[in-house]
């Protein structure tokens, strides 16, 4: 943009805004704050008071109009002294680099230890001047380059705010609609003022920026310079200081030995001393040799930590001056380059340890030698000899003044021990933050031009001048020396792949063999599969091992390009690792078809869809790795976007064709259609998101994408090798049973029928659907938790960048109302925050009730139905949790919910009455069990066998096989007979009516055998006879029986029926029937007979001559059957 535009249509904005002032006088600074002081903090209803907010944000106003006042006058002056400023720092820099020439070492050589010393520490803390200095310097220049953009954007906002202003100075209302206040009055006309000055602030910014750029060069250049001297001076220093410690220790050796008396020089005590103290001076030069060394260490932390802070005040300068625009992205990809490199731990931690407990020891001997002789001298027995004495007197001197040094020694070595490990502590949150930064930016940032009619019609000549302009001499030059100059890399490759090449005929026929022991219980194993798993990976590495030795050797060279192929040739080779392992397990008769029964047909779709995604994947690594390790060539990349797009869209095509193909067989059809519709739409949303602009993402988003797919290869591999051990266990052990089971058939039964039965027994196929469930389920459970964490570490990144959302703001929720209210912004990442936590609760809602029972529940000794009860108020309690904080992060938080909460009590009381007392009746049949699964009830005029309960109805199975949904609110309120509650045994009566006449004892007798003889009859309690009534024409029985089950009581009733029939056959007992005696009367009432009964009557009576007895029960004295 050309800075002229802004600079011509600013002049003007100071005259626009002068006439609305009028009269209006600017208060004073110190008047606001006695204002302030003297009014209070809250109002008479304790709210916070409203215009003692309005003073402290006028008071605020006040000092920024004094401010950009004393900025425009500074820039003034700025203005006036450029070119004195640009000649003195030409001057400066000219005189700097005449410095960097100089040989310091030479102009140092003849300083003193203690002023090489002083020199030291003078230009250290120079040097962190330096960094200071340059990276405001640095901060500066950022600002200036970008003051057009932020000028324009500031005004801008000003100028609307300013209309606003004077909008409400005419009307004399505020926000609300209310009367202007004399407070609120001047705190606008304050406001209009300050906007006023911000804007004459940026204009004299404008009209000097041009100026600012210039000097703030000259003073980087100048900065820089200065750092390079100084850099130069402190490696002229260090070694001179070394040089000088180790001149004094040879004098200090050479000084006592010469004052030592010759006649003790070879005493062996006076040598062992003397060879301590040698020892120490070596110790103390190796230490004073290591602080120097840790101090050229230190100073690079401290200089790189200080660039890190430059280059992050520059970053978040250039985020907060280019929000949202194509220069950020590029400004971007080259800060990411300039990251301070990550050191090595060093262990500074240990070494520190270290230190302390050498200088504690050390300063225990100083204390010792202090208080006592030299060791030495101690072991002579009897009085010392003159010379003696005077030599272990020297010598201990001698060594009092090692163990001082060395004491001052050690603690310089701890001091910068110190320093250095807080300074690369800073060195690494600064650099993570920083990399954290510029990821998500980028990451969230267009990194090309949208695509277009323009874009395409310039597409072949920007991919043409991509070619002319690739390094093809540098590549060639670059190849030709690693087969040159680095062939040692080139059989380092070739050895393991031309190993495994040997070996493969052996692999493939041990593989070939166990495939064919499959299905054969006894030559088949558990080990059969992951063996033949690992033989495949081994046949199908010698040219991924290769690929991966060459991408480690092109690493280790320091050219960018080289970390590019060796990052490309790394991925490619695992790309090659694992699609050629698929491709040799979906093979004809190979692994996926012996040993995990997969469809052959699939397989073979798979394999070639399976190759087409694969040679789709080969470009997009080299394009990937180009994103990770080079991202600032892709803004200018045409021939890999189309190559990127191209590939994305073989992807699309050929990867959903092998997600359908896929014989999942536990999976429903609901998942392999997600699954399908996620590999298509996967490759189709990074093709739109280039097609936008945001090819660097889209980029990197493949990446993952590629490496989310080898996990998912890696998910089935370890589910399918699991499902085949858990079958093949199971096939052995059916096995066994079957034998176990024929054996124990022989040895019962006899011989000739154990000869016909001597047949081959068969080996059982079971069905993988009979493979234990609970143990399936834990298995897959620990490939959840491992796969799922592998996940996240492949999408940790882009988890991060996600925190770029929360600065996009969607609504403002209100916290409160009156004074006090405020308002809460609600961003992309709350409601992305949202609906993750959404799908988590519908994962946890309806898998983690199930796993409860199969993990805890189902291991616990507890009543029917109270663990059908404990998950579904679990999923409950989860479904209601997930709302309410999914809720929270929209900014529903739970003081505004209660009016929501209040109508659904409200909802449940009337309108909702009867689905309440169903759910709460649920609850109370689960937990209080008075049905239980199983049981045989009669609830109103319903019967049946309880085979559901729910949290709303109960379902019964009545007698005809028909389902009855009961309301659960029934069972609780009704009267319910519940025939096998506590106890299933139920009680039968047999109502019989035998003839009048009967022999009593002997229906009696007929009865109880008849319920003794019976199998489903109980003997406790026993069956009871009664004879209860005279009937009209019965004598009517009852005959009182138990069974063992309610199920037991129609059988029971009809073999009782049918064996009391039997035996009063047997036993000539008639069971009475209903009789009905017809009287016929003539007219007169006289009662007529029939002749055959008058005949017979006479006959009978003439042969008895008397009337029958009556039967007593005990003897039966009459054929009447009456």
């Amino acid at each position: 943009m050309d800075r002229r535009l802004p600079l011509f249509l600013l002049i003007f904005l100071p005259a626009m805004a002068q006439a609305q002032i009028g009269g209006f006088s600017l208060p004073g600074v110190g008047d606001l704050e006695k204002q302030i002081s003297g009014s209070e903090d809250t109002s008479s209803d304790g709210s916070a008071n409203p215009d003692k907010k309005i003073l402290q944000q006028t008071l605020e106003l006040r000092r920024e109009i004094d401010s950009n006042q004393q900025t425009i006058k500074d820039l003034e002056t700025f203005a006036r002294q450029a070119s004195t400023q640009r000649a003195r720092l030409n001057a400066e820099l000219a005189k700097a680099r005449q410095q960097q020439d100089k040989d310091w070492a030479a102009q140092y050589k003849d300083l003193a230890l203690q002023a090489l010393i002083e020199r030291l520490t003078s230009r250290l803390d120079a040097l962190e001047k330096n960094q200071s200095r340059l990276a405001e310097v640095n901060g500066e220049l950022t600002r200036a380059q970008t003051l057009p953009e932020q000028a324009q954007n500031v005004i801008s906002k000003a100028m609307e705010r300013m209309d606003t202003i004077r909008s409400r100075l005419n009307e004399g209302t505020d926000e609300n609609g209310e009367p202007l206040s004399e407070k609120q009055e001047q705190g606008l006309n304050t406001e209009l003022r300050a906007l006023e000055t911000r804007i004459e602030r940026y204009n004299q910014e404008l009209t000097v920026v041009d100026k600012k750029q210039d000097v703030a060069r000259l003073e980087q250049q100048l900065l820089r310079t200065e750092q390079a001297t100084l850099e130069a001076q402190l490696d002229a220093v260090q070694p001179l200081i070394q040089q000088r410690r180790i001149n004094q220790l040879e004098e200090m050796a050479k000084s006592p030995e010469s004052s030592l008396p010759d006649s003790v020089l070879e005493n062996k005590r006076i040598q062992n001393a003397k060879a301590e103290n040698q020892a120490l001076r070596e110790q103390l030069a190796s230490t004073s040799q290591a602080v120097n060394s840790l101090l050229r260490r230190a100073i690079d932390t401290k200089t790189q930590l200080d660039k890190a802070r430059a280059l992050s005040s520059t970053v978040n300068d250039q985020i907060r001056l280019l929000d949202g625009s194509l220069l950020l992205s590029r400004v971007l990809y080259q800060q990411q380059k300039r990251l301070p490199q990550t050191q090595s731990d060093m262990n500074l931690q240990k070494r520190i340890s270290d230190a302390r407990l050498e200088q504690f020891e050390l300063e225990q001997k100083i204390q010792s030698l202090d208080n006592s002789p030299l060791p030495e001298q101690e072991k002579i027995k009897g009085e010392l000899s003159p010379d003696l004495e005077q030599a272990f007197t020297i010598l201990h001197r001698e060594r009092r003044e090692l163990y001082d040094q060395l004491n001052q020694e050690l603690g310089r070595q701890l001091a910068i021990l110190t320093r250095t490990q807080l300074n690369k502590e800073q060195l690494d949150k600064v650099s993570r933050s920083l990399h954290s930064i510029i990821s998500e930016q980028t990451f969230w940032m267009p990194s090309t031009q949208p695509v277009s009619l323009e874009w395409l019609g310039k597409l072949p000549g920007h991919i043409t001048q991509q070619l002319r302009d690739m390094p093809w001499k540098a590549l060639w030059q670059g190849a030709r020396e690693l087969v040159t100059g680095k062939w040692g890399w080139l059989v380092l490759a070739a050895i393991p792949a031309i190993i495994l090449m040997l070996l493969r005929p052996r692999l493939k026929k041990r593989i070939d063999t166990m495939n064919k022991d499959v299905g054969f219980l006894r030559r088949d194993s558990q080990l059969h599969t992951p063996l033949s798993l690992i033989y495949t990976v081994l046949i199908s590495s010698p040219a991924p091992i290769a690929l991966a030795v060459i991408a480690a050797g092109l690493w280790r060279q320091p050219s960018t390009i080289n970390s590019v192929l060796g990052s490309a040739l790394a991925q490619l080779a695992l790309l090659w690792l694992v699609f050629e392992m698929l491709y040799r397990l979906l093979k004809n008769g190979g692994i996926a078809q012996r040993h995990f029964r997969w469809d052959n047909q699939q397989n073979q779709h798979m394999r070639r869809r399976l190759a087409l995604t694969g040679l789709a994947f080969i470009p997009m690594t080299f394009i990937i790795a180009f994103g990770d390790q080079w991202p600032a060539q892709l803004s200018n990349d045409r021939l890999g976007l189309v190559i990127m797009v191209v590939s994305l869209i073989v992807v699309m095509i050929s990867l959903p064709s092998v997600a359908r193909s896929y014989p999942g067989r536990h999976y429903s059809r609901t998942m392999k259609g997600l699954s399908t519709g996620l590999c298509a739409a996967a490759p189709l949303i990074l093709t739109v998101l280039i097609g936008i602009g945001y090819y660097y993402t889209s980029v990197r988003l493949s990446g993952h994408m590629i490496y989310s797919l080898y996990l998912v290869v890696l998910w089935i591999l370890l589910d399918a090798v699991a499902v085949r051990g858990l079958a093949v266990a199971a096939q052995r052990l059916a096995y066994r049973r079957a034998v176990a089971q024929r054996e124990a058939e022989q040895k019962s039964s006899d011989t000739s029928s154990a000869a016909s039965e001597a047949v081959e027994v068969e080996e059982p196929q079971l069905d993988l659907k009979q493979v234990n469930q609970q143990s399936l389920r834990l298995i897959r459970l620990a490939l959840i938790a491992g796969i799922g964490l592998l996940v996240y570490w492949v999408w940790a990144d882009v988890f991060h960048a996600f925190s770029y959302t929360e600065n996009i703001v969607l609504w403002e929720t209100a916290d409160a109302a009156g004074q006090a209210s405020g308002t809460s912004p609600i961003s992309l990442g709350d409601v992305m925050t949202a609906l993750i936590i959404g799908a988590v609760t519908f994962l946890l809602a309806s898998n983690l009730p199930g796993l409860l029972e199969v993990l805890v529940l189902s291991r616990m000794d507890l009543r029917q139905g109270t663990s059908y009860a404990t998950t579904t108020l679990l999923s409950y309690v989860i479904v209601a949790s997930g709302v309410i904080i999914t809720f929270g992060a929209l900014g529903l938080s739970w003081d505004k919910m209660q009016w929501l909460v209040a109508a659904l009590g409200v909802g449940l009381g009337f309108g909702l009455q009867e689905i309440f007392a169903n759910f709460i009746s649920g609850i109370i049949l689960l937990f209080e069990r008075p049905i239980r699964i199983g049981d045989v009830i009669t609830i109103n005029n319903l019967d049946g066998t309880v085979s559901r309960i729910r949290i709303r109805a109960t379902t019964l199975i009545d007698f005809d096989r028909k389902e009855i949904l009961v309301p659960n609110k029934v069972f609780v309120t009704e009267r319910l007979i519940n025939w096998s509650l506590s106890d299933t045994v139920t009680r039968i009566i047999i109502k019989v009516g035998f003839a009048y006449g009967s022999d009593l004892q002997k229906c009696r007798d007929i009865l109880m055998q008849a319920a003794r003889e019976n199998k489903r009859v109980l003997r406790d309690p026993e069956p009871v006879v009664f004879f209860l009534t005279f009937g009209a024409s019965t004598l009517d029985h009852e005959l009182r029986v138990h069974v063992n089950d309610i199920g037991d009581r129609l059988a029971a009733t009809d073999e009782l029926n049918r064996h009391i029939d039997a035996l009063c056959k047997e036993h000539d007992i008639e069971i009475a029937f209903s009789q009905l005696d017809i009287h016929i009367r003539n007219g007169d009432g006289d009662k007529l007979c029939i002749e055959g009964e008058k005949k017979e009557k006479s006959i009978q009576q003439d042969d008895k001559g008397q009337a029958p007895k009556a039967n007593d029960g005990e003897h039966n004295e009459s054929n009447d059957p009456r």
